[in-house]
Order: structure tokens, then sequence, then C-alpha cells
């Protein structure tokens, strides 16, 4: 988005300053970015925070604001953030990543519960969180500290929907740049707080609003044309697919995902196999499911957050064919996975199917009465679709 010619100007609550493209004052501010996002073009996720970098100075405060879209987000900084997101970055996209590896991760991989280790805040002077997924950090003895820029491990935890994780920085952190990261969505899901001097001019709210935006939009439009392809039935399958599509991911970035079943309504006749290719993660899920879309984990009365197993398990489909690493793309194009007959009796779901690239996920039904069919997404609120079956 372009900036305004006009600027509109802000009273700073109580200071009544006003701010028109940087603030100078010798009061602390705070600047706020969004975790996620949606947009009016499609129903969707986003694996980014808006905008990706701040410039705040000494004393002030950084917000995260919590956009849910199904898709679990922590802010995950330290020293040991910011030497494994080095590595990442000098080992580029498919490299070798081992401290990345070695921190914790909020969701395991393959089945499991939610990683506590990841989940809960964690806020350490030095040395690492717990190894052991199921043991988080111990509770600080006080509020959470200042951010100084030389903790080791500072992590907000799984922040819910419409949550706020907020950073004060100390009034002695030195200038320079601060990184964080989403400990589920790894170094592609990363930003940066940069920090003036004391004196220093920050861009105002506004700015920093306009900011993520024009950054949210670079994305929604690098994915909408092949998405306007897809509603249009001209969807890019690789050979052996269907052009039912569970989710959409443009090939030229995962930091957009397209949270819908395209088309949304899908005619079928009796006996006659309907297949998906699921792109991103996904559940297709008929009849009376065990959780609400996006409601999959949970807080217990002790704090702990929980997965919600059987909304990720399939039920009715074999289990899905399992990672043998990386995408390759020597490897067949598709995994056909028949999830058999279904009468609109019970609970029927693949479970949590993921598509990033070959080999994606075909999963099919086989409908064996007329009828309209209701289906969902567990893990994406407003993710739907009907197979209507004559």
């Amino acid at each position: 988005m372009r900036r305004a010619v006009l600027c509109v100007v802000v009273a700073v609550f109580s200071l009544g300053v006003a701010a028109c493209g940087s603030s100078k004052s010798s009061s602390a501010a705070t600047r706020t970015v969004q975790v996620d996002g949606s947009t009016d073009k499609f129903n969707g996720a986003f694996l980014a925070y808006f905008p990706n970098t701040v410039t705040v100075r000494p004393g002030d405060t950084v917000s995260f604001h919590e956009n849910w879209s199904g898709e679990p987000h922590t802010v995950t900084m330290g020293t040991l953030v910011e030497s494994a997101l080095k590595e990442a970055q000098q080992a580029g996209p498919n490299g070798p990543t081992p401290q990345i590896d070695k921190l914790p991760s909020l969701l395991p991989q393959g089945p499991g519960d939610v990683n506590q280790n990841a989940a809960q805040p964690c806020f350490l002077t030095n040395g690492a969180p717990p190894s052991d997924g199921a043991t988080a950090c111990p509770k600080p003895q006080q509020a959470q500290p200042a951010f100084d820029g030389t903790q080791s491990y500072y992590n907000s935890g799984f922040l819910p929907d419409n949550d706020t994780f907020t950073v004060k920085l100390s009034p002695n952190i030195r200038p320079g740049t601060y990184s964080y990261y989403c400990n589920l969505h790894g170094p592609e899901m990363s930003g940066k707080i940069v920090v003036q001097g004391k004196d220093a001019k920050i861009p105002a709210q506004s700015d920093v609003d306009k900011e993520g935006t024009t950054q949210k939009d670079a994305l929604v439009n690098k994915i909408l044309p092949g998405y306007n392809a897809a509603k249009a039935g001209n969807a890019q399958v690789p050979p052996g697919a269907s052009k039912n599509l569970a989710g959409f991911v443009d090939p030229n970035t995962t930091s957009a995902l397209v949270n819908e079943f395209v088309p949304a309504t899908i005619d079928a006749k009796v006996g006659e196999k309907v297949t998906w290719t699921v792109s991103g993660p996904h559940t297709l899920s008929f009849g009376n499911a065990p959780a609400e879309p996006g409601k999959y984990i949970t807080k217990a009365p002790d704090g702990a957050w929980h997965l919600n197993a059987q909304a990720f398990m399939p039920s009715g489909f074999p289990p899905p064919p399992e990672s043998t690493g990386p995408p390759s793309a020597s490897g067949p194009p598709v995994a056909p996975i028949n999830g058999g007959t279904y009468d609109g009796t019970g609970f029927k779901s693949t479970g949590v199917l993921t598509g990033f690239g070959p080999p994606f996920p075909l999963p099919s039904v086989t409908f064996t009465k007329p009828g309209t069919y209701s289906y969902v997404c567990l893990i994406h609120p407003k993710m739907g679709g009907v197979v209507k079956v004559t």
C-alpha cells in the first residue's frame, strides 16, 4: 500500500503528542506487530509477522497480537534463537539446521501431544529449555522480565486466539537487531526487532500498520492468480491428481495458505469415487466431529495445552503414508488414500494430511446413498465444503 500523501494526526493518549510518520519522545512507546492475519480475497492463513521488522528504542514495548487462523504460533527469541536462525540462513531452504532442530517445537512430528517445553512461556537468563517435550520451563519467581538481548531463551508459548504477547525492552538493551521466530513454523516465519538509540525517531504505529498491510498484500497478490485459476476449474495439479482441492498453496510461497475446498460444492453420482488433492495441512472430516474447526488445542486446569487427538487421527481412513524426508521431485507425484465408502453414518475423517510438494495426498471417498454431505477441515475455521450425490 502506498504511503498516504496526507498524514492523519494521532493523539498519543496522555502525552497529547501529534505523530506523523515518526515519533521522538522521552516517554516509552508501544509498537504492535500482527501475528498471522486475514484477507477479504480468500479464507486463509499467513505464516508471517506483519510487519516482519519493527523499529523501537530502549525502554519501548513491542506487542505481538495473535490473529487466529487455525495455524498455531509463538514468538520465540534469545541468543540461542539468534545463532540457530543465522545457521538456517546460511544453510538455505534444504540445508541441515541442527541448532533449530534442537530447540523445542510446539507440536510433535507425527502422533503425540503439544510439547509443553515450547507451548509454555519460558524466560531463561542462560542455558537451554528442557529437551523433554512433556517438561515445561520452571515458572519464573517473578513477573516476565524485560528483554535485554542477553537472555538465552525468551518464549511467548502458544498464542491462543486474540492473545497478545508483550515484550518490554530493557532501558539498558544495546542498539542492534534482535531476531525472533515461530517455534512451530520455523525460520521461514521470523522477524526482527531493530533497537535504535534512546533519542532516535521511530515510525509511528500508523506507519507500522501500513508496512504490515503492504507485506500482507504482497503475499495475497502472489497467491491470487493461481487461486483464481483453481476456482475457475483450471488448477495446476501434478499427474494423476484431482482438480478437487483441499486447500491451495502457491509454489512460489508457503507463507500464505488458502484454507478452502475448491470447488466448494462437488456433484457426484452414487457409487462414484470422489477424490481430492491436499495442498497444505488439512483434514477432510464428515459427520459429527470431536472438535469444532480450529478448536483442537485446549488448556487444562493446570495450564498445560493439549491436542484433541481424535480430531487429528484418521477415522474410517487408513493412516497417511509416512514422510521419508523433504518432498522429492523424482518421487511419485501423488499418494492415493482410499477412504472406502460412506453413507452419511458416523464420523469419517482423513486425519491430518499435509501436502507441500510431491507426493501430494490424494484421499478419496465413494458415496453409497444420494444426499448432501457436508465436510470440514478440523484445523482451519470456516473451511468447509459439500458433496451433492444423486
